[in-house]
């Protein structure tokens, strides 16, 4: 299954990196909005210095136009590093 998202991905690079972009920014910044509804306490900015890492790391590696494939492992660990962090934030 991964391997046939990345040849997806790498097939169609450039005209998925704006889109990838646009999902990466709306799930990491829906994960640091109910990261930081309450008072923040040290676990809160601990969770959002992860979510913002992550977030950075694929827009980081887009803009180094680091190879392809290194991309997409970026984007994948992105997505699923803040999805477990909105799910910790949903279900607390």
């Amino acid at each position: 299954m991964i391997t046939n998202a990345y040849r997806y991905f790498a097939g169609s690079y450039f005209q998925l990196i704006p889109l990838t972009i646009i999902i990466q920014a709306c799930i990491g910044s829906i994960a640091v909005y109910y990261i930081l509804q309450g008072i923040p306490d040290l676990w809160d900015m601990f969770q959002l210095l992860c979510c913002v890492t992550a977030t950075t790391m694929y827009l980081g590696a887009i803009l180094a136009q680091i190879h392809v494939k290194k991309v997409f492992y970026i984007f994948i660990f992105g997505l699923i590093a803040n999805i477990i962090l909105l799910t910790i934030q949903l279900a607390g």
